[in-house]
């Protein structure tokens, strides 16, 4: 049983990844609102915590961690006893780790940028045709994951881990911006497959906002 405490704000891909993981996993925890609009993350109390004043943080029985991907493997490793998420064979969590670091580097830095723009940024102040040039980026990030999926059943190998999750979370904004998109049929084949977790569901399935 845990004693788990989660800050974080449900709209926050990386608390999402976090709310994911322990859905999945069945791992009781409480949340309390922050960033954003909710404040508490800029609180001295909040910062001797988190010193980047960023969610998710979480105190697990007086033990605090931030940084998402940090936060998902130790849960895993913790708390998954069936070790299908993070397994304990080292070159298997190294795949995950591999997609897990290609996504901070190379799949998220222009998903953000589309999403900023088109979900956070008001019509009347968009720059449409610096849009479109992070839109054609994203299509080199899309292809990358078609490929890689026309190999596998999943992002890390052929069934459902760790890895899958950020991904599928990118994918959900990629498939939701109103923008268009070429086919690829083995991402779209793998995102209908990823929507069927319990976490996606509860967590991953709001607008965007």
């Amino acid at each position: 049983m845990s004693n788990l405490t989660i800050w974080g704000r449900l709209n926050s891909i990386n608390v999402q990844k976090v709310l994911w993981l322990c859905e999945d996993i069945q791992l009781p925890f409480h949340r309390i609102d922050a960033g954003m609009a909710f404040g508490v993350n800029k609180t001295e109390e909040y910062i001797s915590k988190n010193p980047n004043g960023l969610v998710p943080t979480i105190n697990d029985d007086g033990f605090i961690l931030w940084e998402s991907h940090a936060i998902m493997r130790y849960l895993a490793k913790k708390y998954d006893k069936s070790h299908l998420l993070y397994p304990e064979d080292e070159q298997a969590s190294a795949k995950i780790d591999q997609w897990l670091d290609w996504y901070n580097t190379v799949g998220w830095p222009p998903m953000r940028n589309l999403f900023w723009g088109w979900i956070r940024t008001p019509a009347s102040e968009r720059n449409i045709e610096e849009l479109e040039k992070i839109r054609q980026s994203f299509i080199l990030v899309a292809t990358i994951l078609d490929q890689q999926l026309s190999k596998t059943h999943y992002i890390a190998g052929d069934h459902f881990t760790m890895a899958d999750i950020p991904i599928a979370l990118l994918c959900y904004r990629w498939f939701n911006l109103p923008i268009e998109r070429p086919v690829m049929k083995h991402l779209e084949a793998w995102f209908a497959k990823v929507q069927a977790r319990p976490g996606y569901q509860k967590y991953s399935t709001a607008p965007l906002t």
